[in-house]
């Protein structure tokens, strides 16, 4: 039986030119697919066309330790956006464990993080808003 191994430890998420470092445990990424490839609809005699939706968006939402270098990386894409409309980057998330890859031609932060503050560090919440998707979902090696 051949054994495999993930490594969360060798994700690369790249956003622009800069690696995104410094993941929390548990769920470090997930991404979420907005629309379906294909829809259809039913005439009155039950029969069927399926049409397909050129809309390909998707939202990845990034959690960060609060020690993360990458909130600021990430603070500054909304600032950029904020003052001059310039948030916008490719995004790439590659398992180099697997097959396991998706890229996006353009993002922007969608929503900054709640912030919270204890007694221990906690976590943010990065939501990103990625259109043209290409996403392949793969098996780790």
């Amino acid at each position: 039986m051949a054994h495999k191994t993930f490594d969360p430890a060798q994700i690369s998420v790249v956003f622009g030119t800069s690696a995104i470092i410094g993941f929390a445990e548990d769920t470090m990424i997930n991404i979420e697919t907005e629309d379906t490839q294909y829809n259809d609809n039913t005439d009155i005699y039950g029969n069927v066309t399926r049409y397909k939706v050129n809309r390909n968006t998707a939202k990845i939402t990034i959690t960060l330790t609060e020690s993360s270098s990458s909130n600021d990386l990430l603070s500054n894409y909304v600032e950029l956006d904020r003052v001059n409309d310039a948030g916008s980057f490719p995004v790439m998330i590659k398992d180099p464990n697997g097959t396991s890859l998706f890229s996006s031609t353009s993002a922007h932060v969608e929503q900054v993080p709640q912030v919270e503050f204890g007694a221990e560090a906690k976590t943010r919440e990065w939501a990103i808003k990625a259109t043209n998707v290409s996403n392949f979902v793969g098996s780790i090696k």
